[in-house]
C-alpha cells in the first residue's frame, strides 16, 4: 500500500477517535467510547487490525552483506542504579536505542522524573520507558519493529522503566530483564 493511503487511513482514525472524544465532551455520546480506543492495549489492538489492512510487506527490503551485531548495547553498561520507579543504566559510549520486538511508541516528550523521554507499548505487553535520550527521531503513536532506532543516547546515563501486565518492574529485575533471560521464573 502506498505511503498516501496509509497516511489517509491514519488521518481518517485520528479524526473519528477525536470527534468521538468531542462528541462524549458535549455528551451526545454518553458512552465511555474514548476510554477503551486509548488505554495502551487498545492501541495495540487498534494498530494490529490497521496493519492487517494495509498489509505490509516486508519484501520491499534489501539484504546486504554485513557481519551481525551481536553484542546487545544494553548489556554493556558501566553501572545500574535504582532511580524513581526505575533505574539509571550508565555508559561510556553513545548508542543507539533500538526496538526490542514490534511495538507502538506512545509517548515522546519531556518529563520532570526523566527529562526526555520516550515510551514504547510492545505488543507482548511491555511498556518500556527511555528515559534522558540524546535524540528522539520518531513521533508518538508510530508503529515500531524489532531493530527500530527508538532514540539516540549520549554518553551518560539512560532512565528505564518497565511496566509488564501494567505492574512496573521491581529495579532488582531489570538486570534480568536487560539481558533478556526469561522473567517467569522470578517472584514479583
Amino acid at each position: 500500500m502506498k505511503w498516501r493511503t496509509k497516511w489517509l487511513v491514519a488521518i481518517v482514525l485520528t479524526i473519528g477517535v477525536i470527534g468521538v472524544a468531542k462528541l462524549e465532551e458535549a455528551e451526545v455520546i454518553r458512552q465511555p467510547i474514548t476510554q477503551y480506543v486509548t488505554s495502551g492495549q487498545d492501541l495495540v489492538a487498534v494498530k494490529k487490525w490497521v496493519a492487517s489492512m494495509i498489509k505490509d510487506s516486508d519484501d520491499d527490503k534489501i539484504a546486504v552483506m554485513a557481519g551481525p551485531n551481536l553484542d546487545d548495547p544494553f548489556s554493556m553498561y558501566e553501572s545500574m542504579q535504582p532511580y524513581k520507579n526505575g533505574v539509571l543504566v550508565s555508559y561510556t559510549n553513545p548508542l543507539p536505542i533500538e526496538a526490542q520486538a514490534s511495538g507502538l511508541v506512545v509517548f515522546t516528550g519531556f518529563t520532570r522524573e526523566s527529562g526526555k523521554t520516550i515510551t514504547v507499548l510492545y505488543d507482548d505487553g511491555d511498556e518500556v520507558t527511555y528515559g534522558f535520550v540524546g535524540t528522539i527521531p520518531i513521533l508518538p503513536y508510530t508503529a515500531v519493529k524489532k531493530g527500530d532506532t527508538l532514540a539516540l543516547m549520549e554518553e551518560g546515563a539512560i532512565y528505564l522503566m518497565v511496566k509488564r501486565g501494567g505492574v512496573k518492574l521491581d529495579a532488582s529485575l531489570l538486570p534480568t530483564y536487560l539481558s533478556g533471560d526469561d522473567l517467569s521464573d522470578v517472584d514479583e
